[in-house]
């Protein structure tokens, strides 16, 4: 087999949980939210035990469970843990929102702290940098496993299997590696945005594979290559019954780390469960907490080899060197690979009628609208709204022209892309009154996030040339708390700003922009419109 980390599995059976004299065990299990709750009561003195949520990445919940219910009170802080299986993104949307928070979380990777920090402009405590790890490998067949140079070329495979890159960080693997090697060289960094195209159109058939199990079964079937996790090719082996092979580049691999988070909301039970966390952390690495961990296919905190010749052996570990180029990166491979789903709102406001070169402000919008509509795929979907004080009616500011649909959808006798471009054309004819802007982008942001789909980049995009001056709605602090308050990082819809002219209001644009994550552009000129436009659309971002 080529490549010196190509080798089959011969992961071992995990070995039995000890007996202890006297053992009291509770067991609850709610199969619809993948809740188990397991604790052995030994003689001691804890007195009445206090109950902690740990919300834990799926794939090492199990082991988690086995760990907790082979401590004693004492060695979990006098405590009882609730040991939840939880995917990584939704748990960072819980705590962006305060919602259902556990007062524990160990997610899949420190990128999920990161990106929950971002959203909630707050610190969170760590019990633990890391409790286990597990390095990307690139699975195959098991007389199939190619050779890889480097991460870059194993992402030139055509047809290879890395998921949606929404969903969990191990599909954003690949890219980290190549990021990763590529360190600090601008034009080496170049190379990797490069490759992004063609690997990022290849992935649009199969960003349904989201789950790393469901990578493997194609792969056992139709053959190719996957990335996932050293655990997760070692456990599903064993599960399946059946031998793989997996290597990396020898540049080595990007490792998920699982961090040990204090997520118990600030107030008098904080300092307790991060207590209870330190004492967690110390039994999973303790012997015995090792060796459950590597029963599961996990390696230890350092990244140390598995033993029995399991998964690749020696890896060195990749680590990113420019942070800010690696989500920029990340981003744009979001973008290529899904298709958008986006509302489009035209500010029909009287000074839209202006004067813009040789033709008037509105006219230009139309202009850019249409070359914009040009470029969406027939898979993007685009919904569009017009708005100015009362343009809906009463107290409404915005008036929907088209729902959002798939651009070749049918609508009657005609598609969605051609009644866009109908409805384009009759903007001028809507020009009149004042800028309605907050409660229309608030109504926006709500209509875009409720219609959610999650093999897509969703967003809003606002042209405007003013600010708001409907003095009944909602207030600028009030419209940027709610959309940073009702933000959801698993389900993320971003607001994408394009000022026309220098009478827009850059900085509240820009703040409106930064509350979700988008990006804000002025056209300060007319011949600047239609290009603002479409780089507005090529911005979109979807994490």
């Amino acid at each position: 087999m080529p490549g010196r980390h190509s080798v089959p599995s011969s992961a071992t059976s995990s070995r039995g949980i000890a007996k202890y004299g006297v053992v009291a065990v509770a067991l609850l299990l709610v199969v619809g939210g993948g809740v188990v709750l397991a604790q052995k009561a030994f003689g001691s003195d804890c007195g009445d035990l206090a109950s902690y949520s740990l919300a834990a990445d799926p794939s090492i919940a199990p082991v988690l469970q086995k760990i907790v219910d082979d401590s004693s009170a004492e060695d979990l802080g006098c405590a009882r843990l609730e040991v939840t299986a939880s995917e990584s993104g939704q748990v960072s949307a819980a705590v962006a929102k305060g919602d259902d928070v556990p007062a524990l979380w160990i997610p899949d990777s420190s990128l999920w702290i990161g990106k929950t920090v971002r959203s909630t402009a707050s610190l969170i405590d760590l019990a633990s940098q890391s409790v286990a790890s597990t390095p990307a490998v690139l699975a195959a067949r098991k007389d199939e496993v190619p050779f890889f140079d480097t991460w870059l070329t194993a992402l030139k495979l055509e047809g290879l299997r890395i998921g949606n890159p929404l969903a969990n960080t191990m599909s954003d693997a690949a890219i980290l590696g190549a990021v990763a090697e590529a360190g600090s060289d601008a034009k080496a960094l170049d190379s990797v945005s490069r490759a992004l195209v063609p690997i990022a159109q290849a992935q649009a058939s199969t960003r349904g594979e989201a789950d790393p199990a469901t990578r493997l079964d194609d792969l056992v079937a139709d053959g190719g290559v996957a990335v996932v996790s050293e655990q997760t090719f070692l456990q599903y082996q064993l599960d399946n019954g059946v031998e793989l092979g997996a290597t990396t580049p020898p540049t080595g691999s990007v490792f998920l780390n699982f961090p040990l988070a204090v997520t118990e909301p600030a107030g008098e039970r904080h300092a307790a469960a991060k207590s209870v966390g330190t004492a967690l952390a110390a039994a999973i690495e303790s012997e015995r907490g090792q060796q459950l961990l590597s029963d599961g296919g996990f390696r230890s905190a350092d990244s140390a080899p598995l033993d029995a010749d399991r998964g690749i052996g020696d890896v060195t570990a990749l680590t990113i060197a420019d942070q800010q180029a690696a989500e920029s990166t990340l981003r744009q491979y979001q973008v290529l690979a899904l298709p958008s789903r986006t509302l489009v709102m035209e500010d029909v406001s009287g000074s839209m009628n202006y004067s813009a070169g040789a033709d008037t402000r509105i006219a230009m919008t139309v202009q850019a609208s249409e070359t914009g509509n040009r470029l969406f795929p027939d898979n993007a979907s685009m919904g569009l709204w017009a708005f100015s004080i009362g343009l809906g009616g009463g107290a409404q500011d915005y008036r929907e022209l088209a729902p959002i649909r798939r651009m070749d959808d049918k609508v009657g006798s005609t598609t969605q892309r051609e009644l866009l471009l109908q409805q384009f054309r009759t903007l001028p004819s809507l020009v009149g009154g004042g800028t309605g802007l907050y409660d229309t982008a608030l109504a926006a942001f709500r209509t875009v996030q409720e219609g959610y789909d999650p093999d897509a980049v969703n967003s809003v995009i606002i042209l405007t040339d003013g600010a708001n001056e409907d003095p009944n709605s909602i207030s600028l602090d009030e419209l940027l708390s709610t959309l940073r308050s009702e933000q959801d990082p698993s389900r993320p819809v971003i607001i994408v700003t394009i000022g026309i002219t220098d009478d827009a209001d850059a900085g509240v644009l820009q703040q409106i922009s930064a509350a979700t994550g988008g990006t804000s552009f002025i056209a300060r000129n007319p011949a600047e419109i239609p290009n603002v436009f479409v780089n507005a659309m090529k911005s979109r971002s979807g994490r």
